[in-house]
């Protein structure tokens, strides 16, 4: 269900280029209310039902109604002209996939203005726009309008046409002004993640153990308390909140620039079956880079070579800003992110492609720094990288069992993407366990 799901989005619903049915189309959606579209709609019905021999009865509504639109166009025209204003600071409300972002605009009337709204044009098809309510400004006054938009899937939007509109008197048609454009992101919804032991296990888990000690990692500057998490140092324990508030409160000190865990996100799909797994992939990346921000153990973090940068104290929005541009799977495009080193590599992807060995595709990552911490890479199968401490990949294929995880190794984690789709339809707060 999830490879039809993914096949059907992947359609384009619109073409590159605006040729003339599109431009018709936005007049159609843009210059014409419900009632313009009734008045158009029965002005084709009745030419089509003048075509019948005899029917002249057609064609005089068709003439009354034509008659109307032509006597619409001079108050079209009448009311742009009257509706003098001023529009300025679009701002947008970035939201997460699946909820209603928000559009506002401020207008200042020059001249009075008996009903105007907001309304956002010419969008993706994903998004859906419904307009603001029609009210009246007095002349001289400025009144934030705003609109809202219904998103479904997480991406990096353009929204080429915010308008204001202005409907004519007799309510038929629209005079709807460009305001100017704007962008909307639409974060991936993350999985949150509860627990994540597989991060401190075997061998390889002891470089990641003391980054989520602050004690070890921790600055010389106090910035403040925060509540108790398990593993917290109890010499760090703010005494006076946990007098004052009942509860166990961890002081807080600036963490050592550059120190952390490095998170690389690996979006390479070789398939139709995993490419249909690379939104799930993106919204576990989410939830491992939250998880690993709310314990100051974040460090750095990669889409493939390409190094995203963090900005402190924002939260986790830079991390959820980057994920929201990356770029929806293709069925024609690879969408490779990972650079191959060698020739060997190459004679090697070829031959893996050839023979459907997985195993011998090895995409090794090459970012242009070298890391100086410890490497969780998260993607879509496992490669044999000697930068790379810790590996969780999503399992393509259909398990019977009620498995959501199996640990391939002591590095490699493999989750059921089966499972996690699942579990995110039956909630909108889905909670792994690593």
């Amino acid at each position: 269900m999830s490879l039809f799901h993914f096949f059907i989005n992947a359609i384009p619903r619109s073409p590159k280029r605006k040729g003339l049915l599109m431009r018709l189309y936005y007049i159609w959606q843009e210059g014409f209310t419900q009632v313009g579209h009734a008045a158009a709609a029965l002005l084709m019905f009745s030419m089509f039902a003048g075509a019948v021999p005899g029917f002249w009865a057609a064609w005089v509504f068709c003439g009354l109604d034509f008659m109307y639109f032509l006597a619409l166009v001079p108050c079209l025209f009448m009311t742009a002209r009257k509706s003098k204003f001023k529009t300025d600071n679009i701002t947008v409300r970035n939201v997460y996939e699946g909820e209603i972002a928000t559009v506002s605009l401020q207008v200042h009337a020059v001249d009075k203005l008996n009903a105007v709204s907001l309304g956002c044009f010419r969008m993706e098809s994903s998004l859906k726009c419904e307009e603001s309510a029609l009210v009246a400004v007095a002349a001289g006054e400025t009144m934030e309008l705003s609109c809202k938009i219904q998103t479904k899937k997480r991406g990096a939007f353009d929204i080429p046409k915010v308008s204001v509109i202005v409907p004519e008197i007799n309510g038929a048609l629209r005079y709807a002004a460009n305001s100017g454009k704007a962008e909307l992101l639409v974060f991936p919804r993350p999985l949150r993640v509860s627990a994540f032991p597989f991060l401190t296990s075997g061998a390889s888990g002891i470089v990641f153990a003391p980054l989520l000690m602050p004690s070890l990692t921790r600055g010389m500057n106090f910035v403040g308390v925060r509540e108790y998490r398990e593993g917290d140092s109890l010499r760090d324990l703010h005494h006076k909140a946990f007098a004052r508030y009942g509860k166990p409160f961890t002081k807080e000190f600036e963490t050592e620039r550059g120190a952390g865990a490095i998170l690389v996100l690996d979006v390479t799909a070789r398939n139709l079956r995993e490419k249909a797994a690379v939104e799930m992939l993106i919204r576990l990346a989410a939830g491992v880079g939250l998880w690993l921000l709310e314990r100051s153990a974040l460090g750095r973090f990669f889409i493939g070579d390409d190094e995203i940068p963090l900005v402190q104290g924002d939260g986790g929005e830079s991390l959820l800003e980057s994920l929201a541009r990356i770029p929806p799977a293709s069925l024609l495009k690879s969408g490779a992110f990972w650079n191959v080193r060698n020739t060997q590599n190459v004679r090697d992807s070829q031959n893996a492609r050839k023979t459907g060995d997985s195993a011998n595709a090895r995409k090794l990552w090459s970012p242009a720094a070298r890391p100086l911490g410890p490497v969780l890479r998260l993607g879509l199968f496992a490669t044999e990288d000697p930068l790379v401490h810790k590996q969780v990949i999503l399992d393509t294929r259909a398990k019977n069992s009620d498995d959501s995880k199996s640990a391939i190794s002591d590095d490699v984690l493999a989750v059921n993407v089966a499972h996690l789709e699942q579990s995110f339809e039956l909630s909108r707060d889905t909670e792994v366990s690593l």
